[in-house]
């Protein structure tokens, strides 16, 4: 670590305890003359505004109610003794401000002498449980939070989260406007807002950075949330407009996971739960969870405890259908599509997520506190996937003027058959690891009424640990049919596109199919083990200042931040090629199994037939017993081993001022901006595939010599790049009665590149070739490489947004627009160069597959939510509410790909239409659910020069519930059902929707728990 990192460390550390070791006694005294509470309270009736003054200072309070009728009482925000704050919100009435006893406020008719001060009553407010006991509960708290923030936000309560029928928190993000969920094998794992790719987001847990365990090593910046829990968490909220004391990188948003403290609690908190159940895919796929959450406060209230632990487990089943390699066929529609490749796979596992938090605050006084908190968890997830692949091949060679058959051999739009095949089969078994840790050491220190300091120092680590993954491999092929012969393979699509085998010519071969074992010869035995680790320091300082300008209240605040990056992949390949003898799959004991076999469901594409695939314990036991037989591929294995490595050093640091203004007491304005600078050292490597040599070339002219590699060299390739972006923002608010809030704003933001796009990895090719007619030898390269000089994305966001609140606390009626223009989004791209150097050598010719940077794209959409409990019908009806939001979302970027007719395309992960509804019913200990999802087409990763292969997620359309009693004593039993109408997760290309690119299937869920509160 570099001199500057351990200064930022340790300056940090520094200041973060100093705001908490001040001597106690001195603290108390002064604070005994200027204590402060932190206030929240919008513009609206003055009874109403005084009434809510004495819930959040926690006092009661006196006045004459016919003194304050028809008043209004103006916004009030910051920290203010409670005299002071009294005396602002009664400012004008007349009314003089007195302390009748500690803790106790009396507004009385008469004169307000000026200068006159008071003295706050030391006793401390009492505190408001987090706890929520029902959804209905749980969205009034939401509302809440949201109505009061300055910026446009989205919350989920703990109740939303922890006790929807949502494992995880990105499945309960789903459930907000204009959030996109990506699954993987049937959970939510990434979300993407307003839009926006899941890299583009932020994920925070109280506000700081928290590392983020990618798969593969592949998904780079993007968070994956199934692996954090959503038991024991206070609220999630989605910032979709950023502050600029909020991290530059959100141009989705910044997703802040808030946890509990033990001063969230009035008194000693147990609650105990746990659950269990099954997926009805597969055989016997059980569920398990048990949970714990604690708090206690020691030392006369002064130090609160908070401590949660939870332990899941998960068996799943899923069956998968895939195509690639689409081709057109002579006679049929040009623009129509048949699959020369066909996959069936099974995914049988279990998972488990384990982990814990602990959270501990002290606070002295009301003017310091201090807090250390860890949170850890860990997500196990141990899988055999059996797969087959079916490739189509040619026809046998013929005489001329005979033609060979062609691969596919179509007989009408939905039957089509392969000439000759492949039957490449695989299985592969991996344990996936990935554990995640956050220490956060922080405090915060109060001077007077004016001056407030925070300081936070986080330690956070990632990783995502493979130590187990094999791959046990066949492959057989066919003779191609001649032309006077029926094909290999037929197959139909069936009603939803899927193309099932029909039928066989088992002449082509040797009597047999793929679904036999003795068709199936041992191919090879290869294995993976991968480590990818992401550590990351983080630091910051804030400096607010509450007070007034002119009669009109002010906030300044200021700040730093740095964030010191340490991100690696290291795979590690190992193959070894059969040589021996042929041997197939029925040739020794136990090579093969059935997709049925275990917990897996039988996979018959063909009524009756089961899909059979290499069994990884006998492939081990004949690799152990004929180690002969197998030839280790050091080519090979050193190529894979490095095509995903990288090492990545990024450093960010920060600074920001903002300043939150009260034009009036219900008009604000927050005005500021945020300056980041990022430097980043990549580090990777690249593998020499090739350099061939050119017979042709006159002799004792070959250029070769020049190229200070060979074929299978790995050279090492770093990059260092550095860039800085000034992020303004302003932001307006205006409380507009007591009912009607109206948010505008216009932010700015970026989104730095992903890992893997800015990682140069490359495969390298060299050549040589003469150029006869001018007695030229040439030098030529073609190189695959990532571009470690990529712009980050950049976003200037447009925001406004109309809300209006039932004035009995009923619900909220929501709806806004927003529109980005987003710069420097990336896409891939083939360059050519005349005269280009690479790696010291001049290349005559060099041709670059990488990524770069597009032209200005945007995101506009339109955003509409309504949350209403009807109390007003009569019992028992009163205790029915509905929770329904939509999005309409377009977006637009031009990219530059050669060959493709129009280079206009949405945003990868973009959906034109989400929709969601949520009518629930609570009365007495009764609670009911039953939500309903929508999400529309969405793109998929990658666009090529054929915008009719173009990859996108079809429509998923999700309906879950939950029936739950609360019983005397805080005994909850709930039933929960999920994914309950069991849709398939399909991908279709472009041109046409009945063309299945991919299709997964996974059962529904049944979950039986019981939570006990002491």
């Amino acid at each position: 670590m570099s001199l500057l990192r351990h200064a930022l460390l340790g300056a940090t550390m520094l200041t973060s305890a100093s705001l908490f070791i001040a001597p106690a006694r001195a603290q108390q005294a002064a604070a005994a003359e200027q204590q402060t509470v932190s206030l929240n309270i919008p513009a609206q009736d003055l009874g109403a505004a005084l009434n809510e003054f004495g819930r959040q200072a926690g006092i009661s309070i006196a006045f004459p109610v016919e003194v304050v009728s028809r008043r209004t009482s103006p916004a009030l925000r910051g920290r203010y003794t409670r005299t002071e704050a009294a005396r602002r919100l009664v400012s004008g009435t007349g009314l003089r401000v007195t302390e009748s006893a500690p803790g106790s406020l009396v507004l009385v008719q008469g004169a307000q002498t000026s200068g006159t001060t008071q003295t706050d009553s030391p006793a401390e407010a009492p505190t408001e449980e987090v706890v929520v006991n029902g959804f209905r509960e749980g969205l009034a708290e939401a509302r809440e939070v949201e109505r009061k923030a300055d910026n446009l936000v989205n919350v989920l309560s703990a109740d939303d989260v922890g006790k929807l029928p949502d494992t995880n928190i990105a499945e309960a993000l789903r459930r907000l406007p204009s959030v996109y969920l990506i699954r993987d094998q049937g959970e939510g794992r990434y979300v993407s807002i307003r839009g926006a790719d899941p890299i583009l987001n932020n994920v925070t847990m109280n506000g700081q950075t928290i590392a983020v365990s990618d798969t593969d090593g592949e998904s780079g910046r993007a968070a994956p949330l199934d692996v954090l829990s959503s038991s024991a968490l206070s609220r999630v909220e989605i910032n979709k407009v950023t502050l600029p004391y909020m991290d530059g990188q959100s141009i989705g948003g910044t997703v802040n996971i808030v946890t509990p403290t033990g001063f969230d609690y009035k008194d000693t908190y147990l609650n105990v739960a746990a659950e269990a159940g099954y997926n009805d895919l597969g055989k016997d796929n059980r569920i398990f969870a048990g949970n714990v959450a604690f708090a206690h406060k020691f030392f006369n209230d002064t130090l609160a405890v908070f401590a949660s632990g939870e332990y899941w487990f998960k068996q799943y089943t899923s069956q998968i259908y895939t195509t690639s390699s689409p081709q057109t066929a002579a006679g049929f529609p040009t623009d129509y599509y048949f699959p020369t490749s066909v996959v069936l796979a099974q995914s049988i596992g279990e998972k488990h997520r384990y982990g814990g938090s602990v959270n501990v605050e002290y606070r002295p006084d009301e003017a310091t506190r201090a807090w250390l908190r860890y949170y850890f968890t860990q997500y196990d997830d141990d899988r055999t996937r059996p797969q087959i692949t079916i490739r189509g091949l040619q026809g046998r060679a013929v005489p001329a003027p005979a033609v060979r058959r062609p691969i596919l051999n179509p007989t009408s739009l939905t039957e089509f058959g392969y000439a000759g095949y492949r039957a490449q089969m695989e299985n592969r078994v991996e344990v996936q690891q990935r554990p995640v840790h956050q220490l956060v050491l922080g405090g915060e220190k109060r001077f007077g009424s004016a001056w407030t300091v925070q300081a936070n120092l986080n330690y956070t680590t990632a990783k995502e640990l493979n130590p187990y993954q094999r791959y046990f491999e066949s492959i057989t092929d066919t003779l191609g049919a001649l032309p006077s012969e029926s094909p290999a393979i037929t197959f139909a699509f069936d009603e939803r596109g899927i193309a099932r085998p029909t039928g066989f010519n088992t002449a082509l071969g040797n009597g047999l199919t793929f679904l036999d074992p003795g068709f199936n010869r041992v191919f090879r035995l290869r294995g993976v083990t991968s480590t990818v680790i992401e550590e990351t320091w983080t630091g910051n300082l804030d400096v607010t200042w509450d007070g007034e300008l002119g009669g009109h209240e002010l906030q300044l605040r200021a700040g730093g931040k740095f964030i010191l990056r340490d991100k690696s992949v290291d795979d590690s390949d190992y193959r070894y090629q059969f040589t021996g003898p042929v041997t197939t799959l029925a040739g020794f004991d136990g090579l093969y199994l059935n997709f049925a076999d275990g917990r897996g469901e039988p996979y018959e594409p063909i009524p009756g037939l089961s899909l059979i695939a290499p069994n990884r314990a006998g492939y081990e036991a004949f690799f152990a017993a004929h180690p002969e037989y197998f030839t280790y591929d050091a080519v090979s294995a050193a190529a894979n081993s490095m095509e995903n490595d990288y090492r990545l050093d990024e450093n960010i640091y920060a600074g920001y001022a903002m300043l939150d203004f009260h034009v009036t007491p219900s008009f604000s304005v927050i005005a500021g901006a945020r300056v980041e600078h990022t430097d980043s050292d990549i580090f990777a490597q690249g593998f020499v595939a090739s350099v061939t040599s050119n017979p042709g070339i006159p002799a004792g002219r070959s250029r070769l010599g020049e190229v200070p590699f060979k074929t299978s060299d790995i050279i090492d390739i770093s990059r260092r790049h550095s860039y800085t972006n000034v992020l303004p923002a302003l932001v307006a608010r205006w409380d507009i009665g007591k009912n009607w809030l109206l948010r505008g704003s216009v932010t700015t933001n970026i989104g730095r590149p992903d890992y893997t796009d800015i990682a140069p990895i490359s495969t390298v090719v060299v050549s040589e070739s003469y150029d006869a007619a001018n007695d030229v030898v040439n030098l030529n390269a073609s190189v695959e490489i990532g571009n470690p000089d990529l712009q980050p994305y950049k976003g200037l966001n447009f925001d406004a947004s109309l809300d209006y609140y039932f004035p009995n606390k009923s619900g909220s009626v929501s709806i806004g627009g927003f529109y980005k223009r987003i710069d420097n989004a990336v896409y891939s791209i083939v360059n050519e160069f005349r005269d280009h150097e690479f790696q010291g050598v001049t290349y005559d010719s060099y041709v670059e597959e990488t990524v770069a940077n597009a032209d200005p794209g945007h995101i506009k959409g339109i955003e509409i939510s309504v949350q209403k409990d009807f109390v007003e019908l009569p019992a028992p009806f009163d205790g029915f509410g509905v929770y329904a939001n939509a999005a309409f979302i377009d977006s637009e970027v031009e990219i530059d790909i050669p060959g493709r007719p129009n280079g206009r395309v949405p945003f990868f992960n973009q959906a034109d239409r989400i929709y969601n509804a949520q009518l629930y019913y609570e009365r007495g200990g009764f609670a009911g659910r039953v939500a309903y999802s929508y999400q529309g087409p969405a793109t998929g990763s990658a666009f090529g020069a054929n915008p009719d292969l173009d990859n996108y997620r079809a429509a998923r359309e999700t309906v879950d519930a939950q029936l739950s009693y609360t019983f005397a004593g805080d005994l909850k039993i709930s039933l929960t059902g999920s994914n309950l109408t069991a849709p398939a997760n399909v991908n279709y290309r472009n041109h046409d929707k009945f063309f299945i690119s991919s299709s997964e299937i996974f059962g529904r869920e049944f979950r039986l728990s019981v939570s006990k509160r002491f």
